[in-house]
């Protein structure tokens, strides 16, 4: 909906604008030569690069990338999670229990559905949310086990047929009075064309890439794919490549200067490092690239950012947007000192990885 992708790219805007200072680079705009240990570090980041699929797209990243991230499919969250056949019947088992032992606060039940999707590697559930939701109120949530992996799709929808609220004014006002029949058809579908898959394994037949999971078929409308990839290497950076096929932009991240340069410009000492338009293949893209103290951490760092088909407005050309990001804060609350990167050698693995990023070949 168009207050929905105005609101997501308002949250670009400010995600590009909480920067710091630049970095000290020549005139020409060339990145200075780093030092011996500078790219002997560059060397061991980017010299074992492997190919990653997000979305319908493929970006090259380092080997020890771990991948976490949300995947929505016209509004359909959908889930995975590396199990075993016997951990994915305990999760079952569990939840079952967990929905039985809910009560409504009224008359009318909470969980309506508890049934196998086909068979026992799968389950479906249709409830009402939690014991104080609405009696038109339905969540459906379907499992699927497949290939060592765990899909969990859940949407919401409604019913004011059953019970019966056809004397509510409102509901009167209403062309749909039960959206659970084509919203259960469509969580059948996705569970249906999920397939399990390994994060090295690249599809080589149509789909949607998400973490360990591929959903078969052609692109359409709705498909939001946001995957984080974390180095166990240097644990204060991570990359998060979006993908997003019903983004129309209200603008390229070059011609939304003026909002980022007005924020730069609250920000002491918020300066640009590079920016200007990239050359990718099958992505027309753009990139700013900004440095300083980081919001959370207060220790110099790095959040560089790509943009790509922003005017498109295309399923085909979806919008793509890749983030850098370094002095990021350590696991368990570990305090950092400083990024475990200098402003060289994150230029330099920014050069490598992000030039690699791609359509998958026969992915639309």
């Amino acid at each position: 909906m168009p207050s929905e992708r105005a609101a997501m790219m308002k949250r670009y805007v400010v995600i590009s604008a909480i920067l710091g200072a630049s970095l000290a680079l020549p005139a020409c705009g060339k990145t200075p030569p780093l030092a011996p240990q500078e790219q002997q570090t560059v060397n061991a980041m980017t010299s074992n690069l492997t190919p990653r699929c997000v979305g319908r797209h493929l970006i090259d990243l380092p080997a020890d990338a771990t991948v976490g991230g949300v995947v929505t499919l016209q509004d359909a969250l959908i889930e995975t999670e590396i199990m075993s056949i016997d951990a994915f019947n305990k999760e079952i088992s569990e939840r079952e229990t967990e929905l039985k032992a809910v009560k409504s606060i009224d008359a009318h039940p909470f969980l309506y559905l508890n049934v196998p999707a086909w068979d026992e590697h799968s389950r479906y559930f249709m409830h009402r949310g939690s014991e104080y939701s609405h009696i038109a109120n339905r969540i459906l949530e379907g499992y699927r086990w497949e290939n060592g992996v765990r899909v969990k799709v859940t949407l919401e929808a409604s019913d004011f047929s059953s019970p019966d609220q056809a004397d509510d004014p409102i509901v009167q006002r209403m062309d749909i009075k039960n959206d659970v029949p084509p919203k259960a058809n469509h969580v059948f579908e996705l569970l249906t064309n999920f397939r399990g898959r390994a994060e090295n394994e690249i599809p080589t037949e149509p789909g949607l890439c998400l973490p360990y999971g591929l959903i078969l078929g052609k692109a359409r409308e709705g498909e939001r794919v946001t995957g984080i990839f974390t180095l166990a290497s240097h644990e204060d950076v991570d990359f998060t490549l979006v993908t997003d096929s019903g983004l129309a932009a209200v603008g390229s991240l070059l011609q939304r200067h003026r909002q980022i340069e007005d924020a730069l410009s609250q920000i002491k000492g918020g300066r640009t490092v590079r920016k200007g338009k990239v050359a990718l293949t099958g992505v027309d893209a753009e990139e700013w690239l900004l440095a300083g103290p980081r919001p959370t951490t207060e220790v110099h760092g790095h959040l560089f950012t790509l943009e790509g088909n922003a005017l498109a407005d295309d399923v085909l050309a979806p919008f793509v947007r890749l983030d850098m990001e370094t002095a990021n804060p350590l696991p368990d609350y570990r305090p950092l000192e400083r990024a475990s990167l200098t402003d060289g050698e994150a230029l330099a693995v920014w050069d490598a990885i992000s030039r690699t990023l791609r359509p998958r070949p026969n992915a639309f």
